[in-house]
Parts: structure tokens; C-alpha cells; sequence
């Protein structure tokens, strides 16, 4: 087998270090376990562009935060503990949605859905079986 190896790549805008066998490197795969960019670069190399959005009192970390670093407790206010919105305690939903370019739910954009559908359905368009009289008698009787 081929020994790892050290090589030097140079871009642009920056130096990497590959380290390992040649056959396992690759432009494409090369994912480096030391990150010397600034820090405001992003994953992609690119400049990272500070979006202001206004401060949101629900979710006041990340969604990576929230998900796997749970803060274990009970919280005595909600209906299960496993819940977060029981009883809808805390929602907002209209809100929300009004602040999003592209609203999740169509119902807070426009309010409540309509009854009337355009196409409504209705029984004009059915089949009826008529049966005739000869074939089933109100007494039970066949012919």
C-alpha cells in the first residue's frame, strides 16, 4: 500500500493541506478536518451576507440547538411534557405567518377557507338504479 503523503494545494483565495494515501485523495471528496478561512466565510468559500431579521421570541436559538440540545425539565404549564404547544399555549401562528415571504399556511394569508368550493360537491351527476316493478314487490315476493 502507498504511505499517506502530505500535499499542497493552492487557490486563489487560499492554501489547503491534504493528508493522506493519493489514491483516497480526491478534489471532490477532500473535506478538511482544520479550518483556517476567517470566520466570516462560509462552508462554500463565500462571504457571508448578515441578514437582519426581526427578533423572533419563539425559537430564540437554532434549529440544530433546539432539536439536539433539548434542555431536560418539567415544565408544569404544558398538558404533556413532550408537548410544546399543548393547547396551542404560546402559538402564534398569524403572526408568523405574516413575516414569512412565502406563508406556510394559505388559511392566515387569505382567512378561513371557503365553504363553497368552485366545483362543490353535489349529487347532479349520479346514477340512480330504477328498479322494476315486476322485479322487486314491496312483499317480498319475487316473480
Amino acid at each position: 500500500m502507498a504511505e499517506p503523503q502530505e500535499m499542497k494545494i493552492e487557490t486563489e483565495t487560499n492554501t489547503f493541506k491534504m493528508k493522506g494515501r493519493p489514491c483516497e485523495l480526491s478534489a471532490f471528496s477532500f473535506i478538511p478536518t482544520e479550518r483556517e478561512d476567517p470566520p466570516e466565510r462560509t462552508v462554500f468559500n463565500t462571504p457571508k451576507q448578515f441578514i437582519k431579521k426581526p427578533q423572533q421570541n419563539r425559537y430564540p436559538r437554532s434549529t440544530y440547538e433546539r432539536l439536539f440540545r433539548k434542555e431536560y425539565g418539567y415544565n408544569n404549564k404544558l398538558h404533556r411534557d413532550d408537548r410544546e404547544h399543548a393547547k396551542s399555549r404560546g402559538l402564534v401562528v398569524n403572526s408568523e405567518e405574516k413575516e414569512k415571504e412565502v406563508p406556510t399556511l394559505s388559511s392566515s394569508e387569505y382567512g378561513h377557507r371557503l365553504e363553497l368550493f368552485a366545483d362543490h360537491p353535489d349529487r347532479q351527476h349520479v346514477r340512480i338504479a330504477h328498479v322494476r316493478a315486476e322485479f322487486f314487490r314491496r312483499n317480498g315476493i319475487t316473480s
